[in-house]
C-alpha cells in the first residue's frame, strides 16, 4: 500500500502541471537572421529556418539570443527525428542559460537516443514548469518512455494516464497502455493498477488482464468475477469484446492437452517446399526429444489450403485439438491473423515469420526469425567495436534496400557513428560507375578498359588483376550494401576498379551464397556479412544438428530447418518442466527463457516476445565463407 500511496502522490503532483504559453521578446530585439529564422519556422519552412538559424549562431556566437537560436535548432532537429544532431546544439547552451524548453528538448532527445537514465533525470524536475499543451504532452510521454526502459512500467502508466486528457484521440495511448498491462506488469502490479485507476479505461484494462491470467491458470471463478465487473462498468473501454469472449470461456473446465503442439504451415501450393523444410526441422527435434522424454505429438494444419481461414485454424487447434502451443505460420498475412487469434485464445504461439510487429500483438505471441533489425544491429556493433567511425550506404531501390538502410542508419547514429552518404541504384542495373563515383564525391566518368577481342589472349588458368586507376581515398571507413549475392557479385569488382579500396564492406544474409564466392571472392577480402545459420560453424550444437539432419534426410539443412529445430526445442524444453501445468505457465516459461543455445543463434526472448539472437558474422577467406574470429 505504501507503493500505491507514492504513486497516487505522484499522480496528484502531475495533475497540477501548468500549461501556459511561454513569453517571448519582441521581434525588434532580434538579430535579423534570428528573426527571419523564427518566422520561417513558424510558417512551416523548417529547412530554410534551419539554414538561417545556423548562420546566426555561427555569426553571433555570443549574442544574447544565441541560446534561443540553439534551442530552436534543437527543436527542428528533434521534430525531424534527428535527436543526435539536436543534442549537439542543445548541449552548447550553458546550463545557467538553458530555458525550460531547452531542458525539455534535451531530456526528450536523451531518451530518444537511448540514454534513458540521463533523460529521466533531466525531465523529472520540469513537472513544475509552464509549457504549451504540445510540450506538456512531450514531457509526459518522454517520461513514460524513460520509465518503460528503466523497467518501471507501473510508473510509466502514471504518465500515460496524465496524458490522456490532453489528447483528442486517445486510441494510440490506450493501445500502448494495453501493451504494458499485458506484457510488462506482474500480477501484484496489475492489482495496483486496477485499484489506482478504477473508473478509467486503464483500470478496466488492468482487470481484464488479471482475468486473462486467472483463466490461463485455470482459476475460472476469479476470472469470471473480474470479467463481470469489467462488462458491468459504464466506462468506455476498447477491449470489451475480448472480455465477452473470455467470459464465455470461463465455463469450460479443461481445454488443453499437455502432449500436443499445433503447427501452421503452407503444406500445399507455391510455398509448400518452404513448409516442408520447416516440417523437417520440427520433426527432427521431436524425434530426438521423444527418445528420452514423455512423447509429444505435432498436429499439422495447412495454411495454403483453398478457403482456409487462419484464425479459424488457430481456434480449431485450441478448442478441438486442445494443443498446448502453436508453431507458425511463416508467411506475413497468415501470421498476423494467427497472432491476433492466439492472443485472444490465450495459447502461446511461436511464429516463424519476419512480418514486423508480431510480438507486439500480445504476451502469448513470440517470434523466432532473423529480422532485418537484428542483422543491422549485429553489423553495426561489429563495425563500431572494430573502430569503424564513418559509413556510407549503397542500396537497391526497392523495399528491402530502403528498410535495411533506414534501420542501419538509425543504428549507426545510435552508437555515435557518422553516415557520410546514401546512394541508391535501380534493381536491374549492371554498371555501377555513377553510383560509386557519387560515393567518392567524383563528378567525372572513367571508362573501363576495353574487353579483349580474342578469347585465347587471356589464359583461363590465370586471374588477371583489374587495371587500377588513381582515386582519392574513400570518405568513409565502411560501406553497407543490403542486397543479394547475385547483385553483389557484379558490384564488388566495380567497387575495387573505380577506387573504393581499404574499405570494409558490410552485408546482409543474402550474401551468404557459394555463388558470391565463386564469382567475386577475390574482391571481398574486407567484407563482413551476417546470417542466422551457418552449417559449418565451429559450435558443437550446430555440428550435432547438421549430423542428425544429414542422417535423417540425406541433405544439407537450411536456415528454415534450423529455426524450426530451435522453435520446437524451446517449446519442448519448457513443456518438460513439471511446474508448467497450463498454457499460462508455458507462456511465462517462454518469456523468462534465457541461456538457450539454439543452432540458429537464438538464446531466449526479450520482454516483448522477440527472439534474442546472436547472428553469425561471416567473411571470405581463401575463397571460402568462414566465421569471423
Amino acid at each position: 500500500m505504501k507503493r500505491i500511496a507514492c504513486l497516487v502522490l505522484l499522480s496528484a503532483l502531475l495533475s497540477v502541471l501548468p500549461v501556459t504559453l511561454p513569453s517571448s521578446a519582441t521581434a525588434a530585439e532580434f538579430a535579423p537572421e534570428f528573426e527571419k529564422g523564427q518566422q520561417l519556422y513558424q510558417s512551416g519552412d523548417t529547412q530554410r529556418a534551419l539554414s538561417m538559424l545556423r548562420t546566426f549562431v555561427q555569426r553571433y556566437p555570443g549574442h544574447r539570443y544565441s541560446p534561443q537560436a540553439h534551442t530552436l535548432i534543437g527543436r527542428i532537429y528533434s521534430e525531424q527525428k534527428r535527436c543526435s544532431d539536436a543534442l549537439l546544439y542543445l548541449e552548447r547552451v550553458p546550463l545557467h542559460l538553458q530555458s525550460p524548453e531547452a531542458r525539455l528538448l534535451k531530456g526528450y532527445c536523451l531518451v530518444q537516443t537511448g540514454d534513458y537514465a540521463a533523460g529521466h533525470a533531466q525531465l523529472l524536475p520540469l513537472l513544475d514548469a509552464s509549457f504549451r499543451p504540445a510540450d506538456a504532452q512531450l514531457l509526459l510521454l518522454a517520461l513514460a518512455d524513460s520509465k518503460i526502459y528503466l523497467q518501471q512500467p507501473l510508473e510509466a502508466l502514471v504518465f500515460l494516464q496524465k496524458v490522456l486528457p490532453l489528447v483528442s484521440n486517445p486510441a494510440r495511448l490506450l493501445e500502448r497502455a494495453h501493451s504494458l498491462l499485458q506484457n510488462r506488469l506482474n500480477d501484484i502490479e496489475l492489482e495496483e493498477a486496477a485499484f489506482m485507476w478504477q473508473g478509467t479505461a486503464i483500470g478496466q484494462d488492468a482487470r481484464l488482464q488479471l482475468a486473462r491470467r486467472a483463466l490461463g491458470q485455470q482459476r475460472q471463478d476469479k476470472a469470471q468475477r473480474l470479467l463481470q465487473m469489467v462488462l458491468a462498468s459504464p466506462v468506455t473501454f476498447p477491449y470489451w469484446q475480448e472480455a465477452e469472449m473470455l467470459l464465455q470461456r470461463t465455463s469450460i473446465d479443461s481445454w488443453f492437452n499437455r502432449d500436443s503442439i499445433g503447427v501452421l504451415l503452407p503444406l500445399s501450393g507455391r510455398y509448400a517446399s518452404y513448409g516442408e523444410l520447416v516440417k523437417k526441422g520440427l520433426e527432427l527435434a521431436v524425434q530426438e526429444h521423444n527418445q528420452t522424454r514423455l512423447p509429444i505429438q505435432l498436429i499439422y494444419r495447412d495454411t495454403a489450403a483453398e478457403g482456409v481461414n487462419t484464425s479459424q485454424l488457430v481456434s480449431n487447434l485450441t478448442d478441438a485439438d486442445k494443443v498446448m502451443a502453436i508453431v507458425g505460420p511463416m508467411l506475413g498475412a497468415t501470421s498476423e491473423e494467427a497472432a491476433t487469434r492466439a492472443q485472444l485464445e490465450m495459447v502461446p504461439l511461436l511464429s516463424l515469420s519476419q512480418r514486423a510487429g508480431l510480438p507486439q500483438r500480445g504476451d502469448y505471441v513470440f517470434r523466432d526469425s532473423l529480422t532485418a533489425a537484428q542483422q543491422v544491429q549485429s553489423l553495426a556493433r561489429y563495425a563500431i567495436d572494430t573502430q569503424h567511425i564513418s559509413y556510407s550506404v549503397l542500396h537497391p531501390d526497392n523495399r528491402l534496400g530502403e528498410e535495411m538502410t533506414r534501420l542501419f542508419v538509425d543504428e549507426v547514429r545510435r552508437h555515435g557513428g557518422e553516415v557520410i552518404d546514401i546512394v541508391s541504384y535501380p534493381e536491374d542495373v549492371t554498371d555501377f560507375r555513377k553510383q560509386i563515383q557519387a560515393l567518392l564525391w567524383e563528378d567525372h566518368v572513367v571508362e573501363p578498359p576495353p574487353k579483349p577481342v580474342d578469347p585465347e589472349a587471356v589464359e583461363p588458368e590465370e586471374e588477371e588483376e583489374p587495371l587500377e586507376l588513381e582515386y582519392p581515398l574513400a570518405p568513409f571507413h565502411a560501406l553497407f550494401i543490403p542486397d543479394y549475392a547475385e547483385r553483389v557479385a557484379l558490384l564488388a569488382p566495380q567497387l575495387k576498379f573505380y577506387g573504393i579500396k581499404d574499405v570494409t564492406l558490410l552485408g546482409i544474409n543474402g550474401w551468404n551464397s557459394p555463388e558470391l564466392v565463386e564469382r567475386a571472392g577475390r574482391f571481398l577480402d574486407q567484407a563482413v556479412f551476417v546470417d542466422g545459420f551457418f552449417s559449418t560453424s565451429r559450435q558443437p550444437e550446430v555440428k550435432r544438428f547438421v549430423e542428425l539432419y544429414r542422417k535423417a534426410y540425406q541433405e544439407e539443412p537450411t536456415i528454415l530447418s534450423a529455426q524450426a529445430f530451435d522453435a520446437a526445442n524451446m517449446l519442448l524444453q519448457a513443456m518438460d518442466d513439471p511446474n508448467v501445468q497450463n498454457r499460462d505457465d508455458l507462456r511465462q516459461k517462454l518469456a523468462g527463457l534465457r541461456g538457450f543455445r539454439g543452432v540458429a543463434g537464438t538464446v531466449g526472448f526479450d520482454a516483448l516476445g522477440e527472439a534474442i539472437k546472436i547472428p553469425y558474422l561471416l567473411e571470405v577467406k581463401r575463397r571460402k565463407i568462414v566465421e569471423v574470429r
